[in-house]
């Protein structure tokens, strides 16, 4: 027993190290007090363990040795090439979740000390969906991540962030006790956990046995269609992404999504024989979900509400990969899922610094951007035309590979949904676009945004658009990845 724990702990160093990290982060933000929110002692170190948990965490993943599949922890997770990306994906958005809060003049009043903490934990959360080989680790790290967003969403003093979080609360509470249901429900008619093992159970099981195994799909199908904003389970978005903070709104437009569809691909390769019965309802939904997202967009005047529509439009489009069940699909849809990171946390970077000038979050708080910080309004476009899919940015070339492997399989009606719900959203993103620049500003003054945003928009920027102009280097690991067994 102390061997495996011990060979366990040595692939898990990164996890370990956020795990501390959030933890020390957490009572050094309590030690602090409210009252150093903004400048104190508590916040000032808490933000100084976590970095340096978020960078002994790099540190390790990146020596930790790539196996083909290590199980760790008696069957509960496992470190594979799949998991990697995800792992990396979810170090990354608490790190630019952490230059966004830092420069938020939202959440100056606010115990940021406490907010570093729990971030770190979600963080540790994100990675175990990615790693989970186990419905019990499944569910545990979904609730992990779970229950610190409700309170982020509320951090603001504030009646609609408290309202958001107690939505958000409520819909996650039902979500996750749907999902409970499925998962004791397959637990029943396979008598095991384990998604390896429940593999082995489901092939070849016949009716009745088969129908009820379905059902229990579906039930599960819930809890994650909650996490990742896939219609009709999608509500909670607009909601608690407007009741939120900026920074946190970012945050739970990428992280959570990121892992959710890594849950989602581990889950439904443990029911690879029911996919075929499962499939069109999934094929039904994606269309609904980017048909809807984009829809209701076009008449948000909220911009993270805007952006919260758009997340459940892009959402639709990363089920496009996963719809077509290849392995074409799946490289596209995690290409796309790395384009979404980058294009989308720049897209919130953008709103906080607009937000910190104006203390607005209309859409008219962008007008004449373009004549008062003219590179913050160039970043602004590229990051919107990247989400619409305009060449040469990586979203565009996420969009085409998705696009492309949804042909490959025949799935032509899927694709040509996806191009035309593109054209769709293009239209609220050049509208912002013509506000930044054909617009007259309602400030006067040069917009300067600080230098936690300059780094964010900076690297956000240089990654969309030099990964859309030389993207090879990154699908060939990605091509290397999806060859690996995802259980």
């Amino acid at each position: 027993m102390n061997t495996v724990i011990r060979e366990s702990l040595n692939a898990w160093w990164p996890e370990a190290w956020l795990s501390l990290g959030g933890l020390l982060a957490m009572v050094l933000g309590v030690w602090g007090g409210k009252a150093g929110a903004a400048d104190g002692r508590g916040a000032r170190a808490a933000a100084a363990v976590l970095w340096l948990a978020l960078l002994a965490a790099a540190v390790a993943l990146w020596r930790t040795p790539e196996a083909t599949s290590s199980s760790l922890f008696f069957g509960l997770i496992v470190c594979d090439p799949v998991s990697l990306p995800f792992r990396w994906l979810a170090l990354g958005a608490v790190a630019v979740t952490m230059l966004l809060i830092a420069a938020s003049k939202e959440l100056a009043s606010a115990p940021r000390g406490e907010a570093y903490g729990l971030l770190g934990l979600i963080g540790v959360g994100l990675m175990l969906m990615a790693e989970a080989s186990h419905l019990l680790m499944a569910y545990v790290a979904l609730e992990l991540v779970s229950l610190a967003s409700y309170v982020l969403v509320g951090f603001l003093e504030e009646r609609r962030s408290a309202e958001a979080s107690l939505k958000y609360l409520l819909y996650g509470a039902t979500a996750s006790g749907v999902m409970l249901f499925g998962m004791s429900l397959l637990f029943g008619l396979t008598s095991s956990l384990s998604f390896s093992d429940i593999l082995l159970s489901v092939d070849g099981m016949h009716q009745p046995m088969a129908g009820a195994v379905m059902l229990a799909v579906l039930l599960m199908l819930v809890g994650l269609a909650f996490k990742i904003s896939m219609v009709p389970f999608h509500q909670w978005t607009p909601d608690a992404y407007e009741g939120a903070p900026v920074a946190v709104a970012a945050f739970l437009s990428v992280g959570p999504k990121a892992a959710g569809l890594a849950l989602l691909l581990r889950v439904m390769g443990a029911l690879e024989p029911v996919w075929p019965t499962i499939a069109p309802v999934v094929l039904g939904l994606t269309i609904v979900t980017m048909t809807l997202g984009n829809l209701v967009a076009l008449v948000q005047t909220n911009v993270k509400r805007l952006l919260a529509y758009s997340t459940i439009g892009q959402v639709g489009y990363l089920l496009i990969g996963f719809v077509v069940h290849t392995d074409l699909g799946i490289e596209a849809m995690m290409l796309y899922l790395i384009a979404y990171f980058f294009m989308n946390f720049g897209a919130f970077a953008c709103v906080v610094a607009v937000v910190n000038d104006s203390g607005s979050e209309a859409l008219e708080a962008f007008r004449g951007l373009g004549r008062r910080s003219p590179v913050l309004a160039l970043l602004c476009t590229l990051f919107l035309m990247s989400l619409a899919g305009i060449p040469p940015l990586l979203g565009f070339f996420g969009k085409f590979l998705l696009f492309g492997s949804a042909i490959a399989a025949d799935h032509t009606a899927l694709a040509l949904a996806g191009i035309l719900n593109s054209a769709i959203a293009l239209y609220y993103y050049v509208n912002l676009v013509r506000l930044m620049y054909f617009v007259e500003p309602q400030r006067a003054g040069v917009l300067q945004p600080p230098w936690m945003l300059r780094v964010t928009l900076g690297v956000c920027g240089a990654m969309t658009l030099g990964l859309g102009l030389f993207p090879n280097a990154l699908l060939q690991a990605l091509r290397a990845i999806v060859s690996a067994n995802l259980l």
